[in-house]
């Protein structure tokens, strides 16, 4: 179990860290000589990262990274952000004030990072988890965050794959902070409505970007000899 689970989060890694791009195939043969490990233990954590929507494998062909569409990602985003609002709705009926107070401080730390440099991109990415897991725990709803935990590593996935964390940071703080003031009035429609809201941002960032991909692979076949 254990060396599933290393593989599983070794390809996850190299997802995360673009080693594999939308659509490159995945090699079981590749990934075993390299790990010294057989085929049945990557074939396990292929299986698991095609169930949350990274990679398809197909019979007699091999495994792939997914290839989403625009409205692909439009729909995974309209179900992601009715998750977190609910989730946030739950957390202003619901949360104490010294969980409220842990969640300013993790976004009084996303606000001083300074958009402009690249290295800040992957703390973002670390804070903006913690931010988002405080906020499942202040839910108190423990199977509905574990089904939205899945949800943030695609839509992490997502994000590196087109426009990056980096693309986001200046808008994410004062995003977050909507959310807060919600929970802090206990106004449960108002946190569910800027938690949609913010998801909804992230959404449309990513897709602009897959949307100038798109648009970049069509001029350069319609270039091509």
């Amino acid at each position: 179990m254990a060396k599933k689970n290393y593989i599983y989060q070794e390809i996850l890694e190299r997802l995360f860290t673009c080693q594999y791009r939308f659509g490159d195939r995945i090699l079981v043969k590749e990934i075993g000589e390299e790990m010294g490990v057989s085929r049945h233990p990557i074939m396990t954590a292929l299986y698991r990262l095609q169930e949350r929507g990274f990679v398809t494998i197909t019979a007699q062909v091999g495994c792939e990274v997914v290839t989403p569409t625009p409205e692909a990602i439009q729909d995974f985003y309209r179900m992601f952000a009715l998750t977190e609002g609910l989730i946030a709705e739950l957390a202003a009926s619901r949360a104490s004030a010294a969980d409220i107070s842990r969640l300013r401080l993790i976004n009084d730390q996303i606000h001083a990072l300074d958009a402009t440099r690249n290295a800040n991109a992957d703390e973002y990415r670390r804070l903006n988890v913690d931010f988002h897991t405080q906020l499942h725990a202040m839910a108190k709803s423990p199977l509905l965050c574990s089904r939205q935990l899945a949800n943030f590593e695609l839509s992490d996935f997502f994000i590196v794959q087109t426009c990056g964390f980096r693309a986001h940071l200046g808008l994410v703080a004062d995003e977050h902070n909507a959310v807060i003031a919600a929970i802090v009035a206990r106004q449960p429609e108002a946190a569910n409505r800027a938690a949609r809201e913010h998801i909804e941002s992230v959404s449309r960032s990513v897709a602009a970007a897959l949307d100038k991909t798109s648009e970049g692979d069509e001029g350069s076949a319609d270039t091509a000899p």
